[in-house]
C-alpha cells in the first residue's frame, strides 16, 4: 500500500505541474493542456456526442465502477491543490481527522441545483462549484497575475531575452474576478483545514456523480475486522473522513483514493479487493429516498429561480472572444474556467470587471487597455474545454467580425489639436480605418465599418485620453468579412510592358 501511494503523488505531482505549466503559457504546453483537457469529466460532459468526449467520459466512468474515486485523487485540478494545501496547513494544524457525517441529500441537491440550473441557461453556480473551472478562477485570478509580475521582476535581472508571457507585459488583477477568486481560495482552504476533502463530498459536482459510481465498484478498500486493533490511525488520516473506526467501515462512495489510510495501519487491516455487500450497505433505501427528493428539489429550484432572475434581461453589451459567435450561445456554455484569459498573450481577454447582468458575471471578454487582439492568435479557441469558443482556424480567424468600429471626431487630436496623427490607420490590419484629406493640409480618420474585424488595434493605440477619439463595439453575431477586391488601377492607354 506504500507503494500505492507513493506511485499516486508521483502521478499527483506530475499531473499538478502540467496543470499549472499549461495555464501558465499554452502557447508552448498547448499539448499537454490539450490532453489535460481532455481527461475531465467536464470536457466528457459538455463536448457530447463527439468520440473523444465519449472515450474520455467512459474511461472516467469505468475506472471508478473498476477501482473507486482514481480521478478525484490523480487527475482533478482542484482535488490536488486540496491535497497541497493539506500539506502546507498540516504544519500548523495537528488536528487529527475525524469522520464526518455523509451529507448525502445535501450533495444531492447542490449537485441537482446546479445542473438544473445550467439547463435554464444560468451556468453561474456550476461556473463556481465545478472543481475545473474553479481551479481556473484561483488561477487566472490570483497565481498567474503574482506569476507574471514576478517573472516580469526577474527576467531583466537573468537575461534581458527572457519573456515568458509571451506579448503582455502584464497580467492585470481583475478587481472582481480576483476577490471571487481570493473567497473561493480562502474557503477551500478553510475547509481543508477543517475537515479534509469535505468540499468533494458535499459541493463538488463532479464528487456527486463519481461517488454513485463508486459506491458500486468492483474493488475497493475495507476494514479487515480480524486484523483490526481499532487503534485509529486510519481514520485519523482519512482525509475524506469516511472511515468509522467504531462500527468498522469504510464509505467506499466518500473514499477519493488516497491511500493514507491504508499506509498509516500498522496491521494491514485496511485491504483493497474486491467488493463483498457490508451490512450496512443493504438496507440503503431511506437515503436513497431522501436522496431522490433533495435531488428532485434541488434541479427544480435550479432551473425555475435562474428564469424568474433572468427574465426581461437582454444580452449584455460585451465583446466576446473570438469563436463566441454571440452572447446567448456563449454565455449558457462557458462554465468560466478562465483558460482563455490566462492563454490571451495580449492580455486582452480578461473577465467582466462590472457585469451587467447575472449572465456575464466571472464571464471573459475583451479589454484593449493593454494590447489588441492579433489577427494570427486563435489560442482561446483551441483552449476552451467546452467548445464555448469555437474553434477557428488561423487564416479564418483574420476575417472573424468580433466587433465594429466608431469614430469620434470631436475627441480626435486632428480636430482638438490640429496636429497629425494616424495611429489607428496605421496599425488597422484591414484598413477599416484609412487617413483622408482633411483642412489645412491635414488627415483625419475615416472608417469603413464593413470591413472592420473589431481587433482593438485602432482603440488600443489611439493616444487621446481617458476616452478614446475611436473605440470597439461589439455585435450581435460574429461574421466572416469578405474583402474587397483590389481596385484596379486606371487605363492610361499605354502599354504595360517596358519598352527594355
Amino acid at each position: 500500500m506504500h507503494i500505492i501511494k507513493k506511485i499516486r503523488l508521483i502521478i499527483g505531482l506530475t499531473v499538478l505541474a502540467a496543470f499549472v505549466a499549461a495555464w501558465l503559457r499554452y502557447d508552448t504546453f498547448g499539448g499537454a493542456a490539450a490532453l489535460l483537457e481532455g481527461t475531465q469529466l467536464v470536457y466528457a460532459v459538455f463536448e457530447l456526442p463527439l468520440l473523444a468526449a465519449v472515450v474520455a467520459l467512459a474511461v472516467i466512468l469505468l475506472t471508478t465502477l473498476l477501482a473507486g474515486r482514481v480521478y478525484c485523487s490523480t487527475i482533478c485540478p482542484l482535488g490536488l491543490l486540496q491535497d497541497l494545501i493539506a500539506r502546507l496547513t498540516r504544519r500548523f494544524n495537528r488536528k487529527d481527522y475525524q469522520t464526518l457525517v455523509p451529507h448525502g441529500q445535501l450533495h444531492a441537491f447542490v449537485f441537482a441545483l446546479a445542473v438544473g440550473a445550467a439547463a435554464a441557461g444560468f451556468v453561474l453556480p456550476l461556473a463556481v462549484l465545478e472543481p475545473f473551472s474553479t481551479f481556473g478562477q484561483i488561477f487566472a485570478g490570483i497565481f498567474q497575475p503574482l506569476a507574471a509580475k514576478f517573472f516580469v521582476t526577474v527576467a531583466p535581472m537573468v537575461s534581458t531575452g527572457i519573456n515568458w508571457f509571451g506579448q503582455a507585459a502584464d497580467r492585470p488583477f481583475s478587481l472582481l474576478n480576483s476577490l471571487v477568486a481570493a473567497l473561493l481560495l480562502t474557503a477551500l482552504t478553510a475547509a481543508v483545514y477543517k475537515a479534509g476533502r469535505i468540499y468533494c463530498n458535499t459541493f463538488c459536482p463532479v464528487g456527486a456523480i463519481l461517488r454513485l459510481v463508486a459506491k458500486h465498484s468492483i474493488f475497493r478498500l475495507s476494514i479487515d475486522d480480524s486484523a483490526c486493533t481499532s487503534c485509529r490511525l486510519c481514520e485519523k488520516a482519512c482525509k475524506a473522513g469516511c472511515i468509522d473506526v467504531t462500527n468498522k467501515t469504510l464509505d467506499f462512495s466518500r473514499c477519493v483514493g488516497c491511500y493514507n489510510c491504508a499506509a498509516s495501519c500498522n496491521f494491514a487491516a485496511i485491504k483493497f479487493g474486491r467488493a463483498a455487500a457490508a451490512p450496512s450497505e443493504k438496507s440503503s433505501f431511506v437515503p436513497g429516498r431522501r436522496a431522490a427528493i433533495a435531488a428532485i428539489a434541488g434541479a427544480a429550484a435550479g432551473y425555475v429561480l435562474p428564469k424568474a432572475l433572468l427574465a426581461g434581461t437582454t444580452s449584455p453589451a460585451k465583446i466576446l472572444p473570438p469563436g463566441a459567435m454571440n452572447a446567448e450561445r456563449f454565455y449558457q456554455a462557458c462554465i468560466s474556467c478562465h483558460l482563455c484569459v490566462t492563454a490571451c498573450p495580449s492580455s486582452v481577454i480578461r473577465p467582466s470587471a462590472a457585469p451587467e447582468t447575472p449572465l456575464s458575471l466571472l464571464k471573459p471578454s475583451l479589454n484593449f487597455e493593454l494590447g489588441m487582439c492579433e489577427q494570427n492568435c486563435n489560442l482561446c479557441s483551441q483552449i476552451c474545454p467546452v467548445n464555448a469558443i469555437q474553434p477557428i482556424a488561423s487564416e479564418k480567424k483574420k476575417l472573424l467580425k468580433i466587433g465594429e468600429v466608431e469614430y469620434i471626431k470631436h475627441l480626435c487630436v486632428v480636430e482638438t489639436d490640429g496636429n497629425d496623427c494616424g495611429a489607428c490607420a496605421e496599425h488597422c490590419p484591414t484598413q477599416a480605418v484609412r487617413m483622408v484629406p482633411y483642412k489645412n493640409n491635414l488627415m483625419i480618420p475615416q472608417t469603413d465599418a464593413s470591413i472592420c474585424i473589431g481587433c482593438g488595434s485602432c482603440e488600443h493605440i489611439c493616444p487621446v485620453r481617458p476616452a478614446r477619439a475611436i473605440i470597439v463595439h461589439p455585435v450581435q453575431q460574429q461574421i466572416f468579412i469578405e474583402m474587397p477586391e483590389p481596385e484596379a488601377l486606371p487605363d492610361s492607354g499605354q502599354p504595360t510592358e517596358f519598352p527594355f
